[in-house]
């Protein structure tokens, strides 16, 4: 009887001491993790500082400093002011060459303003020698030599030869004019002998009655 007593009270309190030691390892577990849950922390924390880490070398490729903004800043703009300075250089040059292009085509108006321009005395006679000589602007001399006024070297006896027309012009004043001191000037182109043909100066007066 005693042990059938201490049967049943064995088997009433054993379900109370099982619940309660059961509550006390769920309870436990709860506040202190075990050895594998702190694991899988450190696992997932360095997981977090990894993403972190990515964001912002991210972030960093994708914002530009200021410090840098300022250097690129200046470069774009030495670079335009070098751009600017050789377009300016290149508009220089090709305006000399334009320039250069434009000398003046050979007609009366201009050989006329290039005569006065040159310093050149009696400008209607000497218009009238070049149209004289050249048959009105014709002859193979004044297209080929760009020779106006028959000019020859006294070396050689051979034409001169020009890069073009106004350069005659300025020639006419170095090898023929400046020798002039005075005086009637058609005559004295007959007395330095300007031309061989006796009849230079005849014809020569008419041109320049044509033109006045």
């Amino acid at each position: 009887m005693r042990n059938t007593i201490l049967i049943s009270l064995l088997l009433i309190l054993l379900p109370v001491s099982v619940s309660a030691q059961f509550y006390t390892i769920t309870r436990d577990s709860e506040l202190l993790p075990t050895e594998r849950q702190k694991e899988a922390y450190k696992h997932v924390e360095k997981d977090v500082i990894k993403r972190e880490k990515s964001k912002i070398m991210t972030k960093d490729t994708l914002i530009v400093r200021p410090d840098n903004q300022k250097k690129l800043d200046g470069n774009s703009r030495n670079s335009d002011r070098k751009a600017s300075l050789k377009r300016e250089q290149q508009k220089n040059v090709d305006d000399i060459i334009k320039a250069e292009n434009q000398l003046p085509a050979l007609t009366i108006p201009n050989l006329y303003k290039e005569i006065i321009r040159n310093g050149i005395l009696y400008p209607k006679i000497v218009l009238a020698q070049a149209i004289l000589e050249t048959g009105w602007f014709r002859s193979s001399v004044c297209r080929n030599k760009h020779n106006l006024f028959g000019l020859t070297n006294p070396r050689t006896g051979k034409y001169y030869e020009f890069n073009h027309w106004t350069e005659s012009v300025r020639a006419y004043y170095t090898k023929v004019q400046y020798k002039y001191k005075g005086g009637n000037y058609l005559l004295w182109l007959d007395e330095i002998g300007y031309a061989e043909n006796p009849k230079y100066i005849i014809q020569l007066n008419k041109v320049f009655q044509m033109i006045r």
